[in-house]
């Protein structure tokens, strides 16, 4: 592990929290890199990349507050040295599948609050052991800082028509989840390997949704990509390198990074939406966030590591994010990115 320094001495007398960020060189590290400098109570910012040679570059042209690392974070010694004199973490490393678990049995053993963009929340065992370990700890952690989960999250709790406020639980009123892109703008090598590893057959498109092409991606989720070349590509995956197992998803994440660039929908597609929508037949309620830019994950996980730094929140342990970010903290995030919020009642065909 190496850690330079910024270009301000004086920074580590000023007052304000120290965060670090893992992963600062992904899609949604970089966001929420650029949101966590600009920050009057953050004092430093390290940013932790194993691409060292850009995390550099990018620091020093970002802010004098800002450090850089380089780290792998499979590596317990490789975190416990970076977080000695940290506030707070933000995890924004993938695939998270094979890395949070690791990132936050860490933070809890040092004190440290994190916030995590998550796959998913941590299922049985892994749930318990992560929530044991924060409890001890006396601080605070989340999984599931980005679109889905995160946003769906918020968007859950507080802005389905008729909803409980702060009360997130698709499964007890039979919602279900989905997540659009444009993947010519959002996501990195992660997000391409989770997407060929969970899309399954086509969907019809959600409540609230984009036009595009649907695909089942888990219980309960849905995945979407803008129609005519991202769809037709996406509809291979699930039809055809899928029958290779392992090696064929791999095989079709690759294919997807490398032609990212070339997949451009038509102008004035937003770079992702994400949105909770009634299960089966029937009137019910929706909500959707549009994010014309790609911003409002990286924000989110800015946000939140900055809430859990300054000690928000009753509960110690594994948190549910809805109780740290409310609906006026989630309509500021949606405001700052131009993004858009909205809600009602559907019937479904």
């Amino acid at each position: 592990m190496r850690i330079g320094d910024g270009e301000d001495p004086r920074s580590a007398t000023m007052g304000g929290m120290k965060i670090a960020l893992l992963g600062a060189m992904g899609f949604v590290g970089q966001v929420a890199a650029r949101d966590l400098a600009g920050r009057p109570e953050v004092r430093e910012l390290l940013l932790v990349d194993y691409n060292i040679r850009e995390a550099k570059k990018f620091a020093k042209a970002l802010s004098p507050k800002c450090r850089w690392a380089m780290a792998d974070v499979g590596r317990v010694p490789d975190l416990e040295r970076l977080l000695d004199d940290v506030d707070a973490v933000a995890n924004a490393v993938g695939p998270c599948s094979e890395y949070e678990k690791t990132v936050l049995l860490t933070c809890a053993a040092s004190r440290r609050p994190v916030a995590s963009i998550g796959d998913g929340a941590p299922a049985g065992s892994d749930r318990r052991e992560i929530h044991d370990a924060f409890r001890r700890a006396r601080a605070g952690a989340i999984s599931g800082c980005g679109m889905l989960p995160g946003w769906t999250d918020l968007l859950e709790a507080h802005f389905l028509p008729g909803g409980e406020t702060g009360k997130s639980d698709p499964g007890r009123r039979g919602g279900k989840r989905f997540l659009f892109c444009s993947p010519d703008r959002f996501g990195g090598y992660a997000f391409f390997r989770r997407l060929a590893r969970e899309i399954g057959r086509p969907t019809p498109a959600p409540s609230g949704a984009p036009a595009g092409g649907y695909f089942e991606a888990g219980e309960g989720t849905a995945f979407g990509i803008p129609e005519g070349r991202p769809a037709g590509l996406c509809r291979g995956i699930a039809g055809g390198f899928g029958i290779f197992g392992t090696v064929g998803r791999e095989m079709s994440a690759a294919f997807l990074f490398w032609l990212r660039r070339s997949l451009r929908p038509v102008p004035g597609t937003p770079a992702a939406v994400a949105g909770v929508f009634p299960a089966g037949e029937g009137r019910g309620p929706f909500a959707s966030i549009s994010d014309p830019q790609g911003k409002v994950a990286g924000t989110l996980l800015a946000e939140t590591v900055l809430l859990l730094g300054r000690g928000k929140g009753k509960g110690k342990g594994l948190l549910p994010l809805p109780e740290i970010v409310g609906r006026k903290e989630a309509e500021r995030i949606a405001s700052s990115c131009n993004a858009t919020v909205k809600g009602g009642l559907t019937d479904r065909p």
